[in-house]
């Protein structure tokens, strides 16, 4: 071996050291060494292609990650995505909207676990919410006359936040309040210490509060007549012209004595009342437990429900996770009147409204009834059009699965039934009615113009809780159920719930009308994958190429995954991955460099076993806004796509793969991406047509 193939060989051992430690530019200048000693070297010219196009990569990411920290078994966090997080954050808290504020925090808080601010703010918002949810209690209590609960929930929110700006208000509330007498009735058996007891300390506290006046006015009134006691004795001045002078005269001021009396008074009574202040402030012990409450005893209902499969149980509207199945466990500490239901498709739902008392145990087994089990009784009405005149109950014929009622109320079994109404001269549509809850009600028919339809939209009995109804992205309802009379001509429907998936379609409104009963199913949040940018690696997931690092992480649905990076300067690093819903979840190359190769030959390996490096986008364009998407407004989110990119560069074909956000983004995001222009992938210095995954992301206020 000669000297010229030795020194080659120490610069491309030199250039996978500094390439180990981050050095790719340096490694360049190497590498660029070794050709000019060796330009023949086609191994060589292929690690300058590589590195340069790391180093070009490197610089992109650097330009749109602003920061970026990494250590082994920490997560990677961007700080710019926080920072967006929390402004979208205070924008919606502006805007009154809390929940949406607590979303975004959260959504920042999985980037960056850490974070104090974002973790401040979470308390901060969590205590807002509950204290709001206190105040609307109070009102209520207050509406329906129940001071002593008002009372009771002013408290509650005292202990969650005592600072809290809202406690002024509801305390003028309670002052306000027309009825004193009953909460004085309340309160009147709670002294057990006689009166008598506390009469010195009542006199103290007029003491006490004497002491706000400035203390030489006092003695300056009451003094003056004892020194003018002893000026009488000491003066020889005829008793004639001090009657003429009933006023002080100026004589006590050359008096040093009187001064001296009028001093020590004064100091007197100022000890005393020191003395008084001082005790009456250090008497009390127990006075700050009249401010530091203590925090109240849950309640604990245990329900276990028989009858049924796949049981749904909610708890004032918010769904309630099975500890085991059948069973729910029910824990809080509000003691008003609660609701709470539970349902199973095809079972009668039961409701149940009990008041919980603080550190109250139950335990309750309920047995789910199938449908048509039991009578309900219901009550017709009707709605007639704006403008128009009320011909009266009795001008309307009003049908049950198609037999008529006799009058406007009957009793009915649960189960899906039908509605309808006959009103001579104008078109009433039948409307078909999921009965499942055992409790009278009232049903509402409209009576609808020439030009009218309705649109009638209700949740199944395997969606629990109450969902959002939108058309063409306003809000028009919230619960279970939505009826809605409009024009003929096309909309654009949506039901929202938190934790399931959106449900969407556009529909053209004719005289027939539309109607629908909607399941949501429960919405799987997915994962992240981040991998430490250094050193570079081409990453595989389960088999699959994902990416080449750095890039901006990989979602993943729930699940174990095997994960493997690989580099061609190091041995591949494989790794057991759980990814968590709504979580990131963070590797690192553990990089143990590869034996060198043979003493008299710079191996040169073949292209086929050369790994792939991943195209990347050198051209982008942004995705155009989708009406549906900007009528509805303040949408944030990504859009995953697989990309097939060919080797010179463009983009064969585009496919969805997740698209959360819906409302037309995906196509949106698809229609975008045919107009990219990639530096293609590479297998050693051959360009070759690969699948790659890539993120669009919108933000649509």
């Amino acid at each position: 071996m000669g000297l010229g193939d030795d020194k080659v060989k120490r610069l491309l051992q030199t250039a996978r050291m500094q390439i180990q430690q981050g050095e790719r530019r340096e490694a360049l200048r190497t590498y660029r060494k070794a050709l000019e000693l060796d330009p023949d070297n086609q191994q060589i010219l292929d690690r300058i292609n590589t590195v340069e196009r790391e180093i070009t990569a490197m610089d992109k990411f650097n330009k749109s990650r602003s920061t970026r920290v990494h250590s082994a078994g920490r997560n990677i966090s961007a700080s710019g995505f926080v920072d967006d997080c929390i402004k979208r954050s205070v924008d919606a808290s502006r805007m009154g909207d809390e929940v949406r504020a607590l979303q975004e925090l959260e959504r920042a808080k999985r980037h960056d676990p850490d974070n104090k601010l974002v973790l401040k703010k979470i308390r901060y918002i969590k205590r807002s919410i509950k204290v709001n949810g206190l105040t609307d209690i109070v009102r209520k209590n207050l509406k329906s006359n129940d001071p002593v609960s008002a009372l009771e929930n002013i408290k509650r929110a005292f202990n969650i936040w005592p600072s809290a700006p809202v406690l002024d208000e509801l305390l003028n509330l309670i002052e306000d309040y027309q009825l004193p007498a009953v909460i004085l009735e309340e309160k009147k058996p709670e002294p057990v210490i006689p009166v008598e007891k506390h009469a010195e300390v009542e006199e103290d506290e007029e003491l006490v509060i004497s002491t706000t006046i400035p203390i030489p006015v006092t003695p300056v009134e009451k003094k003056p007549e004892k020194p003018s006691k002893a000026k009488k004795k000491k003066t020889v001045k005829p008793a004639p012209e001090k009657k003429k002078k009933p006023a002080p005269t100026p004589e006590p001021k050359k008096d040093g004595k009187n001064k001296i009396y009028f001093i020590v008074g004064a100091a007197v009574l100022l000890a005393i009342i020191v003395f008084t202040v001082i005790k009456l402030t250090s008497a009390p012990v127990d006075e700050p437990e009249v401010i530091e409450y203590i925090p109240p005893q849950p309640f604990t209902e245990t329900i276990v429900v028989q009858g049924a499969p796949n049981v749904n149980c909610t708890l004032d509207g918010v769904l309630v996770q099975e500890s085991s199945p059948g069973v729910f466990v029910l824990s809080d500490t509000l003691f008003n009147e609660r609701i709470i239901e539970i349902s199973a498709e095809g079972f009668e739902t039961i409701i149940l409204n009990p008041r919980y008392e603080e550190a109250q145990v139950n335990e309750d087994t309920l047995i789910l009834d199938s449908l048509g089990t039991s009578l309900v009784q219901v009550t017709m009405n009707y709605t007639m059009p704006e403008g128009e005149d009320d011909p009266g109950l009795d001008a309307l014929r009003f049908f049950i699965d198609g037999e008529e009622m006799e009058g406007s109320t009957d009793s009915i079994r649960t189960g899906i039934r039908v509605f309808e109404a006959i009103l001579e001269g104008y078109r009433i549509m039948p409307e078909s009615v999921l009965v499942e809850r055992t409790i009278e009600f009232e049903h509402n028919l409209n009576v609808l113009a020439a030009e009218q339809s309705q649109i009638t939209l209700q949740l199944s009995s395997d969606t629990p809780g109450n969902a959002s109804f939108f058309i063409d992205g306003s809000r028009v309802a919230t619960g279970r159920r939505m009826t809605e009379v409009l024009p003929f001509g096309d909309y654009y429907l949506q039901v929202q719930m938190d934790e399931r998936e959106e449900w969407g379609a556009s529909i053209n409104l004719g005289q027939d009308g539309y109607n629908r009963t909607i399941s949501l199913a429960e919405l799987i949040l997915p994962g992240q994958l981040m991998v430490g940018p250094e050193p570079w690696s081409d990453v595989y997931v389960d088999g699959v190429h994902v990416g080449t690092t750095p890039f901006g992480g990989v979602e993943l649905e729930p699940g174990t995954y095997t994960v493997r990076l690989s580099n061609p300067d190091f041995e591949n690093d494989v790794h057991t991955v759980e990814i968590t819903a709504g979580e990131t979840s963070a590797i690192q190359f553990n990089a143990v460099s590869i034996a060198d190769v043979g003493e008299d030959t710079v191996a040169v390996e073949p292209v086929e076993e050369l790994p792939i490096s991943s195209p990347f986008a050198i051209q982008q364009t942004q995705p155009s806004v989708p009406s549906q998407a900007r009528a509805r407004g303040d949408l944030h989110g990504y859009v995953t796509l697989a990309v097939l990119v060919g080797a010179d560069g463009s983009v064969q074909n585009v496919t969805i793969v997740n698209d959360p956000l819906g409302l037309g983004c995906g196509q949106a995001a698809v229609d975008a991406v045919y107009n990219w222009i990639f530096s293609p992938a590479m297998q050693g210095a051959q360009p070759v047509e690969v699948t790659t995954n890539v993120q669009v992301r919108f933000d649509i206020e």
